[in-house]
């Protein structure tokens, strides 16, 4: 499996003082034909920073990088191995039975 990421967007919320109160993020996942696109809003409790002074890595880390891997890696098995479909037989006739 050769996963690649890559950066959808990341929207800051500012506060009066120019600091980050919340970060709206979408980080998508793409393993040949299958892909899927995480989004997720995350509040910063103490505002310090500018949207500037956050590193791509600090992110990843405030929208649990590590839960989208696993969470990619579930929706992926599916795709590559669908459940099985049961199906009706309407043409079954209950009169054949003894």
């Amino acid at each position: 499996m050769a996963i690649t990421k890559e950066w959808v967007s990341a929207k800051p919320k500012q506060n009066a003082d120019g600091n980050v109160t919340e970060w709206s993020v979408e980080y998508k996942y793409t393993d040949g034909d299958f892909s899927h696109t995480f989004s997720k809003s995350e509040k910063i409790d103490v505002p310090s920073k500018a949207p500037g002074s956050y590193t791509k890595a600090e992110l990843l880390t405030l929208m649990d990088e590590a839960h989208w891997d696993d969470m990619f890696n579930k929706k992926h098995n599916v795709y590559m191995n669908p459940p099985a479909v049961d199906t009706v037989d309407n043409s079954f006739d209950v009169s054949s039975l003894s």
